[in-house]
């Protein structure tokens, strides 16, 4: 049945093995939006939708395929929509969708040219940073062998085991271009606390009950990257426009997940004091 948005819903008195064995996933590569839907059931087609901007652009109507590849040539995204469907034998179909609008954050001096083009959910629980054009150096690493799988590791938080392990955020569906998904970390980045403060006066007395909290997890964080240097494990860039203070559990990430690829050891200008310092200073 169709509700009023035209969404399609199922009724059932028991729940089907299929409503819960239905994992729709996406990427972006090569203006191209590739689709997919994984499931165990036998018997069943698969239906895309593709909206661009609000604009429904793109359909493919059911087939046994589980997996289309829309054309987006050169189209300036500022928010998608993809709708998946799964009709079973008995012409039920379910069905789920992905939003994501484009996210531009706030630029900082000393960082260079973004890498990625940055597109958050709906329900500002996931960023997908689809590497853009200009990035070719991460895709060249990622190549050379281990690499891809080392890369896979970092983000499903294998690959340490010192404390430096509790302040980096958590991705999913790595790409071979090094495109990926994380977790969106909603808080204040330690480079704009000075920032915040100045542009939002009103904020203060807000702002000032949270930086007591931000001070003692830099205490923390600062303790973390000493145990990882003792165990070796020290790298990845830790300049504070990657740093976040979780505003949902009051910890502190380091979202720049590739980083830790390209930061591989630490480079000769950068060591534990200088990032131990601005650490520190970013709470005044």
């Amino acid at each position: 049945m169709k509700d009023h948005a035209g969404e399609i819903h199922t009724k059932r008195t028991n729940l089907n093995q299929l409503e819960i064995d239905f994992i729709p996933s996406f990427n972006i590569s090569k203006n191209k939006l590739n689709c997919n839907i994984k499931t165990s059931q036998e018997n069943v087609e698969f239906a895309f939708y593709l909206y661009l901007n609000t604009e429904k652009v793109r359909q493919k109507w059911y087939s046994e395929n589980n997996q289309v590849e829309f054309q987006i040539d050169k189209t300036l995204i500022e928010k998608f929509e993809i709708k998946y469907f799964i009709r079973d034998g008995e012409s039920i179909i379910y069905s789920r969708s992905m939003c994501y609008d484009k996210f531009e954050p706030e630029d900082n001096p000393i960082k260079s040219k973004n890498q990625y083009n940055f597109f958050v959910s709906k329900d500002k629980k996931v960023i997908y940073k689809s590497i853009n054009s200009s990035n070719h150096d991460l895709s060249k690493l990622l190549e050379k062998p281990g690499k891809i799988e080392r890369f896979r590791k970092i983000l499903d938080g294998t690959l340490f085991s010192s404390q430096i392990n509790n302040h980096i955020v958590k991705g999913f569906d790595l790409e071979s271009n090094g495109s990926y998904k994380s977790e969106y970390i909603i808080g204040y980045r330690l480079d704009l606390l000075s920032n915040i403060t100045n542009k939002f006066p009103s904020l203060n007395p807000i702002l000032n009950l949270e930086l007591h909290k931000i001070k003692q997890q830099c205490e923390i964080l600062v303790e973390a990257l000493q145990n990882a240097k003792l165990k070796n494990e020290l790298l990845g860039d830790w300049a504070l426009h990657n740093l976040i203070y979780s505003l949902n559990d009051g910890k502190i990430y380091n979202i720049d997940l590739e980083g830790f690829v390209t930061y591989d050891p630490l480079p000769d200008w950068v060591n534990l004091l200088e990032i131990q310092k601005s650490i520190i200073k970013s709470t005044g």
